[in-house]
């Protein structure tokens, strides 16, 4: 029976890049992350470093599979930092980012909303991808080859051989 350090050593992880949408609304902006199957107490939305809000998640797939994300948005620089809400209604996470200066009433002028900044985590599922191509390629080819030679083997024993061929 494995122990609990062992169970550990056997975990896996399944990275994924979770959708997000941004709005803008009268007196606070709106991320929407879709997080399937998380619970909130499976995420922690931080700010970690000045202008970004860093929301990651992790919950158990099964035994030794888990599912995994990290997100890092820039937020604008009239954000209330120390107002961030998080609320999950089912498989959203809704986080509201208070403005400082709410825009007037009536007024249609609107700022670029900043975009979302690619994880780590997407350039690590690509490189595991390619990785995971480059050794399937080479496994193809290794087949490709064997069952070349065992065609030919086969061709030669049945031109050369006569096999269960019968005189009469």
């Amino acid at each position: 029976m494995e122990t609990k350090v062992e169970d550990t050593l056997n975990l896996s992880y399944d990275d994924f890049e979770p959708f997000c949408k941004w709005t803008r609304e009268e007196g606070h902006d709106k991320l929407e992350v879709h997080v399937q199957d998380f619970k909130m107490e499976h995420m922690s939305v931080q700010i970690q470093e000045p202008g970004v809000v860093t929301i990651t998640g992790e919950r158990p797939l099964d035994d030794t599979r888990w599912s995994r994300f990290r997100k890092q948005i820039r937020i604008p620089k009239d954000s209330k930092t120390n107002e961030i809400q998080a609320n999950l209604y089912g498989d959203i996470l809704h986080v509201v980012v208070p403005r400082k200066n709410p825009a007037r009433k009536g007024s249609t002028k609107t700022s670029p909303i900043t975009a979302c900044m690619p994880s780590n985590n997407l350039f690590r599922l690509i490189k595991s991808a390619i990785s995971r191509l480059e050794m399937n390629t080479m496994l193809a080819l290794a087949v490709a080859g064997v069952l070349a030679v065992a065609v030919a083997f086969v061709g030669y024993a049945y031109k050369y051989c006569h096999c269960g061929d019968a005189e009469s």
